[in-house]
């Protein structure tokens, strides 16, 4: 096995569990509404303040900029399997929520940085493609929980059974320690620095760099699709169980077929994003990922037969393959000595509070109305901003990430 293959099935293993793992709170949302008694708005008041934690995982990522991008990686991997261990024992709701904030941000860690690891390790040419790949391993780890908790909840597991699955990479953690190796860029760029005399010696001068006026503009640009992509995803793709158990009467039961449609088309989705960011480009490709989501939203949330809620579902599963193009278009926009910092930034500091206020919003409209599929279906016209968006970016397909490349601020 080459390296480069070795490194991809490493990243894809950690991945699938983070994908697994994130699954999981949606997932779980009308079992403990039922066991800790809790109201639509507060179960989404409950997945909305847990996806805080993606927002503080900027004040990790962006350490990869300083230490490297395999110590934070590491430690990340280790942070969530054992808070998701930890979830399986929580006593009631708020305990769930507290451990479920660190968790989640232990995980967009992990994910954040193991696609850096992968664009700054690949070959330019092929960079989409394989991170559209890779999203698909998220997609398949985010597939499986489906079948899982109907056959847990007869054999008096349940719930909890589903994240003690989760914690799956502590057993592998020491595996990790021995084979990921830091990325070349960062070494590259570290030799650059100590000659130089470390001119970004400071933690604070990435982020000074980025909002300077040379990256500004791609900055908040970049952010605002970030936003964007993190509101579709809270609400469209957060709701669906919430909305299936209240709304067309389904139970567990009818969940453990659902990763026979979750799998093909989530792995479809995202390698199809690969292969488009890498054909059409990161604009056209984002452009067309977000114009159907906003499609499938309304054909998943607004149909009432079963066979049509879950055509809408398979698509909004796949088209999850724009977290893909986003990630890798994030990567390539600016120099490796910002690099984290500016995925951190955008992605999570800011970029995550679209998915805090999704479910948040989601919940307060469904209780209006009385109607989570009339809530999420009012919100599907959201992704849309983002075409717009991605044209004022500048196209980056196919640029090197070598120290000192990429494309001209």
């Amino acid at each position: 096995m080459s390296p480069a293959a070795r490194l991809f099935a490493l990243l894809a293993i950690a991945t699938f569990f983070e994908g697994f793992d994130t699954r999981l709170v949606a997932l779980v949302q009308p079992v403990i509404g039922h066991e800790f008694g809790a109201s639509r708005a507060e179960l989404g008041r409950v997945v909305g303040l847990s996806s805080m934690g993606m927002v503080f995982a900027f004040f990790v990522i962006h350490l990869a900029d300083h230490v490297g991008r395999r110590p934070v990686f590491l430690g990340a991997l280790l942070v969530y399997a054992l808070l998701t261990l930890a979830t399986a024992f929580a006593p009631n709701l708020t305990v769930f929520t507290v451990l479920q904030v660190f968790a989640r941000m232990a995980m967009v860690v992990e994910l954040g940085l193991a696609y850096l690891i992968l664009s700054e390790e690949m070959p330019p040419d092929v960079r989409g493609r394989v991170n559209g790949v890779f999203g698909g391993c998220v997609a398949l780890g985010a597939s499986v929980p489906d079948a899982l908790l109907h056959p847990l909840t007869a054999w008096g597991i349940g719930w909890r059974g589903l994240f003690v699955i989760g914690a799956v990479p502590l057993v592998l953690f020491p595996y990790y320690v021995a084979n990921l190796a830091e990325t070349s860029a960062f070494r590259a760029r570290k030799v650059q620095r100590a000659a130089a005399g470390s001119r970004l010696a400071t933690e604070l001068e990435p982020l000074r760099l980025l909002v300077s006026s040379a990256y500004r503009s791609r900055l908040f640009a970049i952010t605002g699709l970030w936003v964007i992509v993190n509101f579709w995803s809270g609400t469209a793709l957060y709701s669906f169980t919430l909305y299936v158990f209240d709304e067309r009467s389904w139970n567990a039961r009818d969940l453990v077929l659902l990763p026979l449609g979750t799998i093909p088309f989530g792995l479809f989705g995202y390698a199809f994003a690969g292969f488009a960011m890498d054909r059409i480009g990161r604009r056209s490709a984002t452009s067309l990922y977000l114009a159907g989501a906003s499609l499938a939203t309304l054909v998943c949330y607004q149909a009432s037969g079963q066979a049509a809620i879950l055509a809408g579902y398979f698509a909004l599963v796949g088209l999850g393959g724009v977290w893909a193009i986003v990630t890798t278009w994030t990567a390539e926009l600016f120099p490796p000595e910002m690099r984290a910092t500016a995925s951190g930034f955008g992605n999570n500091l800011v970029g995550r509070l679209g998915l805090v206020l999704g479910p948040i919003v989601a919940g307060i409209l469904g209780e209006a109305f009385d109607s989570t599929a009339d809530a999420v279906s009012l919100l599907a016209i959201v992704p849309l901003f983002g075409v717009p968006i991605a044209w004022m970016l500048p196209e980056t397909r196919a640029i090197a990430l070598a120290p000192g490349t990429g494309p001209p601020p």
